[in-house]
């Protein structure tokens, strides 16, 4: 997705898509703490991608959104899971 996205930014064009894996159901704490980590480097390496040439364009920003809400995404899981286990 990434190099689909980079080529998208060159011409120009905006891609979308819906990242959620809806078999990847988190099994615990544990996973959400290695989900979480790979989340943030995936959202650090698009941003020191975006601010290569000092400037975010609008597809950048985009994707930097799309691994945000991924992260947060992770996050929730994760507070559910910990909600779970502190019942």
């Amino acid at each position: 997705p990434h190099v689909s996205s980079a080529l998208a930014d060159l011409r120009g064009i905006t891609l979308s898509y819906d990242a959620e894996k809806r078999n990847a159901h988190s099994s615990g704490v544990n996973q959400d703490v290695v989900q979480l980590a790979q989340r943030f480097g995936m959202l650090m390496g698009e941003y020191n991608l975006a601010i290569a040439d000092g400037k975010i364009s609008i597809n950048e920003a985009k994707r930097l959104l799309r691994e945000t809400l991924a992260l947060q995404q992770v996050l929730l899981e994760m507070k559910l899971n910990l909600e779970e286990e502190a019942h």
